[in-house]
């Protein structure tokens, strides 16, 4: 993902913030300056807590799938609303997606297959 028009303060104060929600839970796992923004990924610290994903499941099995270190569709979709709120100039680019003031953020889409759909939204605990 590519933040742009931001500060590495409004990055790491959105980051904070939305640490407030998830027990200090989210980190980064790429966090590097890109011109006049940063190329950026989150994870957890731990998949045992809130805001961790699950791997994918196909066919369905039953059972949970394995937790997993990546953040979920809520973690990013709660930055990004965030970095929104602190700068409203900022343009987050996302799986060619762009998320600025106007809108884009909170798109679902199905990462599954045709005959097993499962959308990103479903793909952890968060409600």
């Amino acid at each position: 993902m590519k933040a742009k028009k931001v500060t590495q303060q409004e990055m790491e104060r959105a980051l904070e913030i939305i640490n407030e929600k998830y027990q200090d839970n989210v980190k980064w796992n790429r966090f590097d300056k890109n011109g006049n923004g940063f190329n950026f990924t989150l994870k957890v610290k731990s998949s045992k807590e809130k805001g961790h994903s699950y791997g994918y499941d196909f066919p369905p099995s039953g059972r949970k799938p394995r937790r997993l270190t990546s953040a979920c569709w809520h973690v990013h979709g709660d930055f990004f609303e965030t970095l929104l709120e602190i700068n409203p100039e900022a343009v987050i680019m996302s799986r060619g997606h762009r998320i600025d003031k106007n809108g884009g953020n909170w798109k679902d889409w199905n990462a599954g297959s045709i005959m097993y759909p499962q959308y990103m939204s479903e793909k952890c605990d968060c409600e």
